[in-house]
């Protein structure tokens, strides 16, 4: 049972997700599952490795499978692994399967560059910032100076669900059903690809298994879609399969990271230099072939007091996929690398690692959760680094974040049934952090009747305009109008009773576990709707009324418990504490899952995920479920995530990104506490745990 540090109630604590039924019995139906009369079937030619160049291509075998519609290459030159070289149209999976084997495609290939350290610039080459002589007279009169490098891989996106979409195109109208992070924007890009106006676009996003931030508007598969149905006048699926999704929907990029830091005697940062590198493709940060920059930065520095700072950053071009937004981009690579330079810092100065944060931390609710997740934690017990006895060491880390609540837009409906159904309407789509259930709850607990009188309905394109789900802004943006919305509907079925009873303002009217009361009357909510002249009252509202809170940051701080095998180099990690600022929580079970999900992926990335390049190709040998290692249930410690209470009332804050952005450093530290050394490079496997134990013994 996770401790509950938040004294108000949430609206919901443990009810269960409002899909739940629909997800574990196979109703609910996501892209995948659209299987359309006289659908085609399309699929990309891909580059296999990096640095390619396609000679003449022979492609009279594939084109005389039956049933090949068309096949065409658009570019001669493949960048990367999994680059799009041009596409096979068939009748059938079977077809295009078998076409896709009898190509008979030649490639010359170039040396591709794989490597972010020989391909960056190196430091004392990279044209230094305007303040750098400032910065030089910091570190020259500190009575202390700290550097180190770290460096972190390329994680790929490995959603649930495959990226894809399946397109009908009518000739005057046209139906998509797309995996995607935004029903608007796919309704949006659709309507352009097919030369349509939006309204005559229906877009069916209802169920989407993930995208943290690789699944924005049509996207490629749906651009694939989009042609071929136009072009054909009939129906056309693009799915990636797994190989693809590790090679081509984007990554979070790997980094490089120098730091030098001077400071006081006393724990104070003075400032210092700060250098960075970031990996991107050849087509920079994004899905284009026409080329393109950034998408590598990194979040350093970041969170804690570090004085004046001359920073530098270059985004390296290398043969692999492109980066692109992955739940909190450029943030934990950045921490990772920061709380183990605070470690550092801390010990040169000989100051305990906690208090040293807390000196550091300019955030004053940080502060106070620093020292209420070291209570939970156990942090009294930490020995000094690597004394453990045994060879089963155990250590303790910390790692922070932040995230801010900016205002954005949204629109909610909500139709009154005379039979006392309640139906709500958001354009926004459930990705799987529950948006069904965050409507349901306040919907449920502001008109003040059951769940089971509440019908969801979200991820369509004819439904009011919702925001994307990226930048943790979903719950943010449509949560006050929720609210908002839910007292129009409410005060709407409370006139009818106050004038049923003869009384002249419906204000001092309530309404809870579905019956209206006032003074002696009561009335159900049931008998109420049926006091309805027509067949639906109906509310809309864009706006947030008193629901919209000055915005705060959602905070996090998190600490890891974990054991080292010493001559295996194996890490196990033990417990992780993690406290979460949410604002208003709405439903605590859903919280927690959000939270508990977000350390997974954290220790995912901070253990086992990788993306390896073959030096020679460019191609990625680890393109399936198999080498590419990822985080499995024997992995997973206890994790205990913690609602912190605000210390002013707000309203409901984002949860989805912030709390995966701590968690690599705190294992990172605690690693480095249990064994006497730091491990600086993602991820940290038994190797690089027993590679830097003998460089210590070396030392």
């Amino acid at each position: 049972m996770a401790i509950q540090l938040d004294n108000r109630v949430a609206l919901e604590n443990d009810a269960p997700r409002a899909d739940i039924l629909e997800k574990v019995t196979g109703k609910a139906k996501y892209t995948t599952d659209y299987y359309l009369p006289q659908m085609m079937w399309a699929a990309y030619i891909r580059s296999p490795g990096g640095r390619v160049q396609l000679r003449t291509p022979d492609l009279t075998a594939a084109k005389a499978v039956p049933g090949v519609l068309e096949i065409e290459i658009k570019k001669s030159g493949g960048g990367y692994h999994g680059d799009r070289l041009g596409h096979i149209c068939a009748d059938s999976r079977q077809a295009l399967e078998e076409a896709m084997a009898a190509l008979n495609l030649k490639f010359d290939q170039q040396t591709p560059r794989t490597s972010l350290e020989k391909e960056m610039t190196p430091l004392e080459s990279l044209n230094p910032p305007e303040n750098d002589g400032e910065v030089a007279e910091i570190i020259k009169h500190s009575e202390l100076v700290v550097e180190a490098v770290y460096s972190t891989q390329v994680q790929t996106h490995c959603c649930l669900e495959a990226h894809g979409a399946v397109v009908d195109h009518k000739g005057s109208s046209a139906v998509g059903y797309g995996s995607t992070q935004s029903n608007i924007g796919f309704r949006d890009d659709l309507a352009q690809q097919l030369g349509l106006k939006a309204n005559q676009v229906q877009s069916n996003c209802e169920y989407v298994g993930g995208g943290f931030g690789s699944k924005f508007g049509l996207g490629v598969e749906g651009r694939l879609a989009s042609q071929m149905s136009l072009k054909y006048g009939r129906p056309c699926r693009v799915i990636c399969n797994r190989k693809e999704e590790q090679i081509d929907t984007g990554n979070r990029p790997g980094s490089l990271q120098s730091m030098k830091l001077g400071l006081s005697l006393d724990g104070s940062i003075r400032g210092g230099r700060i250098a960075t590198w970031g990996s991107v493709g050849p087509t920079g940060g994004g899905q284009s072939s026409d080329g393109g920059g950034g998408g590598g930065g990194v979040r350093n520095p970041s969170r804690y007091q570090f004085g004046t700072i001359a920073k530098t950053h270059e985004d390296v071009t290398l043969n692999g996929g492109y980066p692109t937004a992955m739940r909190a981009p450029g943030h934990p690579q950045a921490m990772f690398a920061i709380e183990l330079m605070m470690d550092l810092m801390a010990e040169k100065v000989g100051i305990d690692p906690l208090e040293f944060r807390i000196k550091n931390e300019k955030n004053a609710t940080r502060q106070k959760m620093l020292r209420a997740g070291a209570e939970l934690i156990g942090w009294s017990d930490r020995q000094p680094a690597g004394s453990t006895d045994g060879p089963m060491k155990r250590g303790y880390g910390i790692g922070v974040a932040d995230w801010w609540n900016s205002p954005g837009e949204a629109t909610i409906a909500i139709n009154v049934y005379r039979d006392g159904t309640i139906e709500v309407l958001s354009g926004a789509q459930d990705i799987g952090m529950g948006y069904r259930t965050l409507l349901r709850d306040i919907l449920a607990s502001q008109i003040g009747v059951p769940h089971e009188l509440i019908v969801v309905k979200v991820g369509r394109g004819e439904y009011p305009p919702g925001p994307a789900s990226g930048g943790s802004v979903t719950s943010r943006f449509t949560a006050p109008r929720a609210f908002q919305a839910s007292d129009m509907a409410r005060n709407a079925i409370f006139k009818l009773v106050a004038k049923e009873w003869g009384i002249q303002s419906f204000s001092d009217l309530e309404c809870s576990d579905g019956f209206i009361k006032h003074q002696d009357n009561s009335i159900s909510w049931l008998k109420a709707c049926r006091l309805m002249n027509q067949d639906r009252i109906s509310v809309s509202t864009s706006e947030s009324g008193p629901y919209w809170k000055d915005p705060t940051q959602s905070e996090a701080v998190q600490f890891a418990e974990v054991n080292v095998d010493v001559e295996t180099g194996i890490v196990r990690v033990k417990k992780i504490v993690a406290i979460q600022s949410v604002g208003l929580p709405v439903n605590r079970l859903a919280i927690e899952n959000q939270v508990s999900g977000a350390v997974i992926q954290g220790l995912s990335y901070c253990l086992f995920e990788n993306r390896i390049l073959d030096r020679n190709t460019g191609t990625m040998v680890n393109a399936n479920m198999d080498m590419y290692k990822i985080a499995g249930p024997l992995d997973v410690p206890e994790i205990v995530p913690i609602i912190w209470k605000p210390d002013r009332e707000v309203g409901v804050n984002s949860v989805g990104e912030p709390p995966v952005i701590p968690t690599a450093g705190a294992i990172a530290t605690a690693v480095a506490n249990a064994i006497g050394v730091q491990v600086r490079s993602l991820p940290i496997t038994p190797d690089k745990v027993l590679s830097a134990l003998a460089e210590k013994e070396k030392s």
